[in-house]
């Protein structure tokens, strides 16, 4: 099987955005899917942010085989509304022709193309279908409604229309597809995020306090995220504030406008996504206030590394979290996320009876499985 993967970014060393992307795809070619990733780069992006220009083709080494990255570039615009024009449509418009543009002369080399998101990848797999014969596929893993919002529906409905089948991150975004008739409920299967478990498993949490130089009595709350309203860091720093213990401290991996204040944090900052294990591996429990996903994987990670979960009740969670591994909350309420990680500072019975439900959690969140689910999935759509 050649399968084109089209997706708006793709991560590298210096960069790890959609490495959630990349993830599946070396599962991909691990199996022996030969597969190219269409990643168009935004010449505007560069010119305007600073973001730096991938090769026009490059290759990148998995396990067992190699991704081959296309990145023509293009024209973007702001996805927001200018006036009375929708620069969204025109972004789209520059990201399609450059897509294919690209697969008029590749289409003979693949068996479908598979979008990621709707806006612009899984728009663009539709157009491709529609224009070269070519089963198109799309994985919805969005937290909002951006691409009806930028588009509207029916003109959304319309450009998905060539689509085969969608790989639906959770139950509640498969759901949002029914409720808004973008797709009939046998065009959807479920497929929850997963990880690389050769990476992400418990290390010893004394051998990992030792090398970050955490201290080894104190209870350690670790989030992982960007720091932004949605994801509630500035909440989680504030409910941590509220304990009255100088022996909780945290770790804060991400970057954003809305960075930690509380005392006692151990680490703030970026960290190369090969560490994190090791850095959750030192915490004692995991805490996410998000109020909006699609599937967390942050949440996934922390599960394969032992870790009980403090995170929201709201229906997004339901696919990877329950009683048997996590505590579910109400996280806009600081009181509500103070009272969690209490809780679990003063409760060791059932930190240990969390940490391991996630430990058994995530065997049914194994990466290799999921792409082969997948894999399965789109050939009984073919």
């Amino acid at each position: 099987m050649k399968i084109c993967v089209i997706s708006e970014q793709y991560p590298t060393e210096t960069s790890p955005r959609y490495l959630f992307v990349d993830q599946l795809v070396s599962q991909f070619v691990d199996m022996g899917i030969d597969v190219t990733v269409l990643n168009p780069n935004s010449l505007t992006a560069a010119l305007i942010r600073n973001d730096k220009l991938k090769p026009v083709r490059w290759q990148k080494h998995t396990k067992k085989g190699l991704i081959q990255l296309e990145c023509p570039r293009f024209i973007s615009y702001s996805t927001r509304r200018l006036f009375f024009f929708n620069t969204a449509k025109w972004t789209l418009n520059s990201f399609i022709k450059v897509s294919l543009r690209w697969m008029k002369n590749h289409h003979q080399e693949f068996d479908l193309v598979y979008g990621h998101f709707i806006y612009p990848s899984g728009i663009v797999a539709s157009q491709m279908s529609k224009k070269f014969d070519l089963p198109a596929f799309l994985a919805y893993g969005e937290n909002t409604n951006y691409t009806i919002d930028y588009l509207g529906l029916e003109k959304t409905k319309g450009l998905l229309e060539n689509i085969k089948g969608v790989i639906s991150v959770s139950s509640d975004n498969k759901k949002i597809l029914l409720d808004q008739n973008l797709f009939s409920e046998d065009e959807i299967k479920v497929f929850p995020n997963a990880v690389d478990q050769t990476k992400f498993y418990p290390r010893n949490r004394m051998e990992m306090r030792d090398k970050w130089n955490f201290p080894k009595t104190d209870f350690i709350v670790a989030f992982v995220g960007s720091f932004t309203e949605i994801k509630g860091s500035k909440r989680l720093s504030d409910a941590i504030e509220s304990i009255a213990s100088n022996k909780v401290k945290s770790i804060f991996i991400g970057t954003g406008n809305m960075a930690p204040t509380c005392e006692g944090i151990l680490f703030q900052g970026e960290l190369h996504h090969d560490l994190i294990p090791e850095m959750l591996s030192a915490a004692d429990v995991f805490v996410l206030p998000t109020v909006a996903e699609g599937c967390c994987n942050a949440i996934v990670e922390a599960i394969a590394c032992g870790l009980p979960v403090i995170s929201s009740y709201e229906s997004f969670n339901d696919d990877i979290l329950d009683d048997t591994c996590s505590i579910r909350i109400d996280t806009k309420n600081i009181k509500s996320i103070s009272e969690s990680i209490e809780l679990l500072y003063n409760n060791h019975d059932l930190r240990k009876r969390l940490s391991k439900g996630a430990l058994i959690k995530a065997k049914t969140l194994d990466i290799s499985k999921r792409a082969k689910g997948i894999i399965d999935f789109i050939n009984s759509k073919l």
